[in-house]
């Protein structure tokens, strides 16, 4: 069994508009991953967006793919962009 790559995301996206996600995500290819979101002040389109390809591309591959640790502000965001707060929760699956 593989080890689970993590990664934290920071409290928001930087200015330059490049994320520590993308290169993390591209590392982390077609093992199990966890992604923590406890220090998101604002989750934005781009960085959403970045998540639902990562999720999507790893159930492809039958890669385990997590997030946790969901602060309010990330899940406000959430329902900000179209989706339920609960979204990426395992136990409340939307």
């Amino acid at each position: 069994m593989s080890d689970i790559h993590f990664h934290a995301l920071g409290s928001a996206r930087a200015r330059s508009g490049e994320d520590p996600l993308v290169p993390f995500l591209l590392t982390a290819r077609k093992g199990p991953v966890t992604v923590s979101a406890r220090d998101v002040r604002r989750l934005d389109s781009h960085r959403l967006q970045l998540l639902l390809v990562a999720e999507r591309q790893w159930l492809l591959d039958g890669a385990e793919f997590k997030v946790t640790d969901m602060s309010p502000t990330f899940r406000e965001g959430l329902q900000r962009l179209g989706l339920g707060p609960n979204y990426f929760d395992e136990e409340n699956p939307q």
